[in-house]
């Protein structure tokens, strides 16, 4: 059993003997350096959940700027720092394998002499899983200045320590990830079959059948752009980020919290069997994309990037037959055609209303919904099972890092 020491960090606990405690500044040199007029032949980069990822500027989602100049340069082992928004942000930390450029928002940093680059991969990671450095922000946005940052704690083993915990690391987390990701494909095949289900209502409907455009069908309104402020009463809302991949919002926790200053008029709050769909969004593949409020009790209200959408003809056509339809193909091919392209950039509701649908008497649609929703249940369960596997690899995987990369778990 090896000696060890109290780190003096309440985060950290005991630490092995050999190692130190020093702060970031003393590994690390913050960079800025401007890409300027050769950004036109710069690789773009993105700071993701899953690491520094090189963008295709001219396929990118989401919003870019007029110009990239004012971007900047990252170089193969640079680690890239998303300094605010501690305690929401997705991702903290990237290691960059490329060279390339990225948003200023970000800080970009070099590794001294006393910093092996994978090493402090792994070290960041670990600080983002548990949002360790939330605490140390002094702002309501979560911020930590460059020069709060560098004189935060950070252990620092001998590189030769360093590079034996980063191969260790490498070796395990890599297995575990592609573990992940083959879990993660067999999720994204059985999300593909769940969808194609939704096609057996839709591909043969004959008979007594009735075809009209869905602006005959709904009333539809936009929604607001609220802003959250420190007081007033707070109510849950559904922003796009909300969406997901949910068919249905039915609890409380799959709704956002606003704290609003102003009341809401009651026509801007969610009614049970409500269709909402992402109007505006700067991922292309989330505009059109629909989801229904059912079996809630408690107010909601939508974003300004949504449009509702409510049934008024539940006599003939039910609301979740509606709610399918909105969620195939064959829907989303018709709205490419009224937006004339096939990248969708925002939904209105004069080009909803132009959509059509044939739908079969109401007994029908019933039965149909009856027997695609029950095979939707045993592949939503199948889902669970290896989300929850996903999950649990998941955690594995940080809590090796964690017990890895603060000298708990003896490697040498």
């Amino acid at each position: 059993m090896r000696e060890m020491k109290d780190s003096g960090i309440d985060w950290i606990g005991e630490i092995p003997a050999d190692w130190n405690v020093y702060r970031n500044k003393n590994g690390f040199i913050c960079n800025k350096e401007i890409v300027g007029e050769k950004s036109s032949i710069t690789q773009l980069l993105s700071l993701t959940t899953k690491g520094i990822k090189e963008k295709d500027i001219n396929n990118a989602e989401g919003k870019l700027p007029e110009s990239f100049d004012t971007y900047q340069i990252v170089k193969k082992d640079n680690m890239v720092m998303c300094l605010f928004d501690l305690d929401v942000s997705a991702v903290f930390s990237g290691l960059s394998a490329y060279d390339g450029m990225i948003s200023p928002a970000y800080r970009v940093l070099s590794c001294k002499a006393t910093i092996v680059p994978r090493y402090a991969g792994y070290w960041f990671q670990y600080i983002g899983f548990g949002r360790k450095f939330n605490h140390y922000a002094k702002n309501i946005r979560y911020t930590l200045g460059i020069d709060e940052f560098m004189s935060l704690p950070m252990l620092f083993p001998s590189i030769e320590k360093q590079n034996i915990i980063a191969d260790f690391l490498d070796d395990k987390c890599g297995k575990i990830e592609k573990i992940i990701e083959k879990q993660e494909q067999i999720i994204e095949k059985l999300n593909e079959y769940k969808y194609s289900l939704l096609n057996e209502l839709f591909a043969d409907v004959s008979g007594e059948a009735t075809t009209c455009h869905v602006g005959f069908l709904g009333e539809m309104k936009n929604g607001l752009n609220f802003s959250d402020t420190t007081d007033g009463d707070k109510i849950k809302f559904l922003g796009v980020g909300d969406f997901k991949d949910h068919f249905y919002l039915d609890s409380s926790d799959m709704f956002s919290t606003i704290q609003l200053s102003e009341e809401i008029d009651e026509d801007y709050c969610l009614k049970n069997g409500d269709i909402i769909f992402v109007r505006s969004n700067g991922s292309k593949e989330l505009v059109g994309r629909a989801v229904m409020v059912d079996r809630i009790d408690f107010p909601v209200t939508y974003s300004g990037f949504c449009i509702r959408f409510r049934n008024i003809r539940q006599d003939v056509l039910d609301s979740r037959y509606l709610l399918y339809f909105f969620r195939t193909p064959y829907f989303r091919k018709q709205l490419e055609k009224y937006s004339y392209g096939s990248n969708i950039s925002n939904m209105n509701q004069d080009l909803l209303s132009q959509i059509s649908i044939t739908f079969p008497p109401m007994d029908v649609q019933k039965r149909s919904i009856q027997r695609i929703e029950k095979k939707m249940r045993i592949i939503d369960k199948t889902i669970e099972k290896r989300n929850l596997i996903v999950e649990k690899l998941d955690l594995y995987k940080k809590a090796l890092i964690y017990e890895v990369i603060t000298g708990k778990k003896e490697i040498f």
